[in-house]
């Protein structure tokens, strides 16, 4: 394992990367940025991991677009401010408000969603979706990864962005064995879990101006109105829990989550619930970190392993994932890159 190595082999001519929310996408973005053929596999219907948005279509109360995983991000690296500028110059994001955050700073969101950032991203890219990943192997010049459809795909390098437990079991399905002081390290990286719940409602919220409300309850951390946010024009509501609760229902049916949560939102709701639906995100941001960027290894061949939980933060603000992630998938590129 090695973060770092002044005898790197040369650069890879092609690259697969498992994963597609933005860690691999910013790693892919940066490879072919450099010429390199790259390769995404993702197991989901879309692409963007927890920058995640969804429709809820009603014939009477028409439809509902819900940002529900990342709801908003902010800036602290010069190297993640200057993807945000560019994805402003291009229409993509903007600042949605700075009382969100700690200190005041800006608070950015998809223009359109924030699933729009990752479809930009993937605009030009070779992604290949509800393709998962079952193993992979080395063939003494590369990687050759099989999936659950029966499809095989080669590179000469490998990137795993998916959420730490995930790329652990891939491995050991693999039977790709790691150091074992590795494999503890990894093993000990946390994920808090989040169960969020998407209401479209009769009438208007009464959540209010700029439609996301923080909360100090010990089950319901985070309201927000999509349509005060901007991005829907039926009355689309996403509640998110607090680690805690998410814990506790985790094992329990989604009605009684989510008739749990609707209740205590109540009072920021004002309106019947017309429909909803319930989607968990087992890895929904990480508890502790690795404390490095992304972890490097040459055997059996070259793999890199990166994401939001690879790196040593500076404050645990959870509207820094996003910038956690980007970065660690900008610099996972830039190791097979050479520099």
């Amino acid at each position: 394992m090695t973060s770092d190595s002044q005898d790197r082999p040369p650069q890879p001519k092609t690259v697969l990367i498992i994963g597609g929310g933005i860690s691999g996408l910013i790693a892919a973005t940066v490879l072919q940025r450099a010429g390199i053929h790259v390769t995404i596999l993702d197991k989901g219907r879309g692409i963007g991991g927890r920058l995640a948005t969804r429709r809820i279509r009603n014939p009477a109360y028409g439809e509902g677009i819900f940002d529900y995983g990342a709801q908003f991000f902010t800036v602290s690296d010069p190297i993640f401010q200057a993807w945000i500028d560019e994805w402003q110059q291009n229409g993509v994001v903007k600042e949605w408000s700075r009382q969100f955050s700690e200190g005041g700073k800006p608070c950015y969101r998809g223009i359109n969603s924030n699933r729009s950032i990752a479809q930009y991203l993937a605009n030009h890219l070779a992604i290949h979706t509800q393709t998962r990943a079952i193993q992979m192997t080395w063939n003494a010049s590369h990687w050759r990864v099989q999936t659950e459809n029966g499809a095989n795909f080669p590179g000469e390098a490998l990137i795993l962005t998916s959420p730490i437990p995930q790329s652990l079991a891939l491995l050991d399905d693999s039977e790709i064995l790691l150091p074992s002081l590795l494999r503890y390290r990894l093993e000990n990286v946390i994920y808090h879990p989040c169960i969020a719940v998407l209401a479209l409602l009769e009438k208007p919220s009464r959540i209010p101006e700029p439609g996301g409300l923080r909360l100090k309850d010990a089950s319901l951390a985070w309201v927000a109105c999509n349509q005060k946010k901007g991005i829907s024009q039926g009355n689309a509501v996403t509640l998110q829990a607090t680690p805690e609760f998410s814990h506790a229902y985790w094992e329990t049916d989604n009605a009684m989550a989510a008739e749990t949560l609707l209740e205590i939102a109540s009072p920021w709701l004002g309106s019947s619930v017309m429909e909803y639906q319930v989607h968990r995100w087992r890895y929904s941001q990480p508890q502790t970190f690795l404390g490095e960027p992304y972890l490097a290894l040459s055997e059996p061949g070259r793999l890199v392993m990166a994401g939001d939980a690879f790196s040593s933060p500076k404050t645990e603000d959870a509207s820094l994932n996003v910038e956690r992630a980007v970065l660690s998938g900008w610099q996972a590129a830039h190791y097979l890159l050479g520099g």
